[in-house]
């Protein structure tokens, strides 16, 4: 008789595995369902864009303290074969025998999408590109000791207001903030 009762208590209910099976496949399809909502409009490439970079700072601020290595950013405009306009694109790299060299393929050189604009400030001070500097410096440095250079970057959609730009900050404690997030957070908070 117990055996019989014991069965029946298996039976009932569901396993942890099923249940996170439930939960994941809930999860692809709110992701899918957003993905094919959000549009493809100006806002939503720059958030896109913010994050990519967030992701690759954060993980580069990491990588310097494991490594043991300078990491820095280096930020140069180009014009792509098929386009007229210039784009900017960025690239990490290491410090290696007094010479900048890239981190790794898997850090390759990325280009902002067309009508992005990019504001940088860098301890404080706002950084203007020179194409005469043969040599250029990094805009943001991540050292071995977990420090960083003070940065601030924005980058804003062509025709989109100034307020609607998406911001990212490292502290010199080479902690990296998507501002705008933050800011949404506290408001949220505060409601």
């Amino acid at each position: 008789m117990n055996t019989v009762a014991a069965q029946q208590t298996r039976q009932s209910g569901f396993t942890l595995v099923e249940l996170l099976v439930v939960m994941m496949i809930i999860g692809i399809a709110i992701s899918m369902a957003t993905l094919s909502i959000g549009g493809d409009d100006a806002a939503s490439r720059a958030e896109e864009e913010i994050e990519k970079f967030l992701l690759e700072a954060r993980f580069v601020s990491e990588q310097a303290v494991l490594d043991y290595e300078l990491i820095g950013l280096f930020w140069t405009p180009r014009t792509p074969g098929n386009s007229t306009r210039q784009r900017w694109c960025y690239e990490w790299r290491q410090q290696r025998y007094q010479e900048w060299t890239p981190v790794s393929d898997a850090l390759e050189e990325h280009c902002l999408p067309e009508g992005m604009q990019l504001e940088i400030r860098v301890e404080g001070e706002e950084w203007e590109y020179d194409p005469r500097d043969e040599e250029p410096s990094p805009v943001l440095i991540f050292a071995p000791s977990g420090e960083a250079t003070a940065y601030e970057m924005a980058i804003l959609p062509d025709g989109v207001d100034a307020g609607e730009a998406q911001r990212v900050e490292v502290s010199p404690l080479g902690d990296v903030t998507w501002l705008n997030r933050e800011e949404r957070r506290k408001w949220e908070q505060d409601l």
